[in-house]
């Protein structure tokens, strides 16, 4: 065979136009514009044209023209708000004063009733059975379930009826928010009323709190009831005289 002439060999023509690398840069760079465009955008809104665009798209989805619906509920502009709560010094320092003023009422009402209740324990000797305790926030009156109900049920025996009054009574003089909480020991309950603790202490805590607006004329609007079951014991649930501990009716009266 004879030798092939190289120089006879057609050469790799180059491509034409830029190269592939550019396209890439390309869509990089104009993806940036648009970022920084759509940037410049938000931070300066055009509030006319802002509006116009709303309306436009609460005609469409809302079936309407000329956002009918928008001027048929306009709200309130918050710069309106912003000024209406605009106050001197001394109308802020008088709202200071009536409401310090008012905290320590509150304060001088909750420990007078505090002390009542003391007294009213002692005076119907449940010192064992019912106690207060205080903390930061709140006074709790923790109530043994003994007194007011029977091993596994709900309804408030005619016997804790009248201490229950009598505490109600008191607490008609507070002006803040109580919270009767249910709780139970970790002995399963499962019966056709109560098939766990948890609907047992919510029933429990419902009924003190029925008990407390119908036959105490207290604000059901300032009183609200839940069950915890047995899942904040005071004590370990290791003997009856624990889990007795732990069987209770705390009302939680805010401070």
């Amino acid at each position: 065979m004879g030798k092939v002439n190289r120089r006879s060999l057609p050469e790799d023509e180059p491509s034409e136009g830029a190269p592939e690398w550019m396209t890439t840069y390309s869509d990089l760079v104009t993806l940036l514009l648009t970022f920084f465009v759509l940037l410049f955008s938000m931070a300066s809104v055009d509030s006319q044209k802002f509006k116009e665009v709303a309306y436009s798209l609460r005609s469409a989805f809302l079936k309407t023209s000329n956002g009918e619906m928008f001027y048929n509920n306009n709200g309130k502009d918050l710069i309106n708000i912003f000024e209406a709560n605009v106050t001197d010094d001394s109308d802020t320092n008088e709202v200071n004063d009536k409401e310090n003023g008012g905290s320590n009422a509150g304060q001088d009402t909750l420990s007078e009733f505090s002390e009542d209740v003391e007294e009213l324990i002692k005076e119907l000797e449940i010192e064992d059975y019912v106690q207060v305790v205080e903390t930061k926030t709140s006074v709790i009156l923790r109530i043994n379930s003994v007194i007011l109900f029977d091993i596994g049920k709900a309804d408030i025996k005619d016997s804790g009826k009248e201490a229950l009054k009598k505490v109600g009574e008191l607490m008609k003089k507070l002006n803040t928010g109580i919270a009767v909480q249910g709780h139970t020991d970790n002995v399963p309950i499962k019966t056709t009323l109560f098939p766990t603790n948890w609907e047992l202490s919510t029933k429990r805590a419902t009924n003190v709190v029925l008990f407390l607006v119908n036959e105490c004329s207290l604000d059901p609007t300032k009183l609200t009831a839940t069950g915890n079951g047995e899942f904040r014991p005071i004590a370990p649930n290791d003997t009856e005289e624990n889990r007795q501990k732990n069987r209770r009716i705390d009302i939680v009266i805010n401070k």
